[in-house]
């Protein structure tokens, strides 16, 4: 009876001071200060965090997360000095939880990060020129054993506001092409109501997107015959598609590029593309070289390379002059279709409804 009594005030002492710790983290501690902070910062600056509080503020430790991703820690309200270098790129919520004893409090504010450096501009020579199938609406392009691959939409898309749809209905495929010859080899033509985007081929399997049927097809990439329908991890548009040998990289026609599972098509992760100044959207086609991304955008007669740790845009190449170089009809549209060939080390470029394909190599 007497261990009870005696741990009765030892009790209610350390819940007082609990509440009183809260109290004063309520009334004390104020905000993130954001006197010194920008609203734009490059990946390469250091931010300075700290909280704002009156000096009857007690604060025993602060921890700060980005996106709820936790970065770092401070003794009492020291401030925490945090290069920007390995975080992602685009709209970031700063949250600092101030703790005293048992008690913490929240707090959040807002910056944007961006690329590191402006983009570098690479130049280009064409190496060949080949014949292209002129009906197709490119939307993929891929090199597999030799055999280049491409996926085509039927032009027509439902009502994008974006003007995506512009080609011939219901001519929607995924192909085995001869690119020294454009003639087709193989074809799989999808149903009238399916547009069909970008494509890759991963682990045997030939992945093609669809642009609002929210769902993704799986092939074999030598018969072309339909092996599993996946659906999209969430309700959104399909543009363009590539892999890293493990992982797939997809596009939606925003800032976003998607890190999925290719065996479930769930997310993985994701970043947003920047270039130093500001975020750019319409990324579409993609391909993966040499651990980088090297996109089509759409609208846009230029690929830009990617890394895919953060969204940077290490550089641009301005391909607009090609299109001049093929020939003019009522349903030739934008550049788009990206192939790189590991046999020539070339990159292999048409557009939807051109009547040419370019080989070209990149020079940095």
């Amino acid at each position: 009876m007497k261990k009870y009594n005696i741990l009765i005030p030892l009790v209610l002492g350390v819940a007082f001071m609990s509440c009183s710790n809260k109290k004063n983290l309520e009334k004390n501690v104020l905000s993130i200060e954001t006197g010194h902070l920008k609203q734009l910062y490059k990946a390469s600056e250091d931010i300075k965090l700290s909280l704002k509080t009156t000096e009857k503020a007690q604060v025993d430790s602060v921890v700060y997360y980005f996106n709820d991703k936790k970065v770092g820690a401070s003794i009492k309200n020291e401030v925490l000095n945090l290069n920007l270098a390995e975080q992602k790129l685009g709209k970031t919520t700063i949250k600092a939880v101030a703790y005293s004893d048992n008690s913490s409090k929240d707090f959040t504010t807002e910056i944007e990060v961006t690329a590191p450096n402006a983009p570098k501009f690479y130049s280009y020579k064409i190496v060949n020129t080949f014949p292209h199938d002129q009906e197709a609406y490119t939307q993929g392009l891929e090199f597999y054993n030799g055999i280049l691959y491409e996926s085509t939409g039927n032009g027509e898309g439902g009502g994008s506001t974006t003007g995506r749809g512009t080609g011939k209905k219901g001519v929607s495929s995924v192909r085995q092409v001869d690119y020294k010859t454009g003639k087709v080899i193989k074809i799989h033509n999808q149903a009238m109501e399916i547009f069909g985007e970008g494509c890759t081929i991963l682990n045997n399997k030939l992945y093609q997107l669809t642009y609002q049927n929210n769902e993704a097809y799986v092939f074999n990439p030598e018969t072309l015959a339909l092996e599993k329908t996946l659906p999209y991890f969430k309700k959104m548009e399909g543009w363009g598609l590539a892999n890293d040998g493990k992982h797939l990289y997809m596009t939606e026609g925003t800032e976003f590029i998607y890190k999925l599972d290719p065996e479930t098509f769930k997310e993985v992760d994701r970043v947003s593309v920047y270039t130093d100044k500001n975020v750019i959207p319409y990324a579409n086609e993609l391909e993966w070289v040499d651990g980088m991304l090297y996109a089509n955008f759409y609208g846009q007669n230029a690929v830009a390379v990617i890394n895919p740790k953060n969204g940077a845009i290490e550089a641009v190449i301005d391909f607009s002059e090609l299109v001049n170089l093929t020939t003019y009809h009522a349903d030739r549209d934008v550049m788009n279709g990206i192939a790189y060939n590991p046999q020539t080390k070339t990159f292999f470029l048409t557009g939807k409804n051109w009547d040419k394909m370019f080989e070209v190599q990149i020079i940095k």
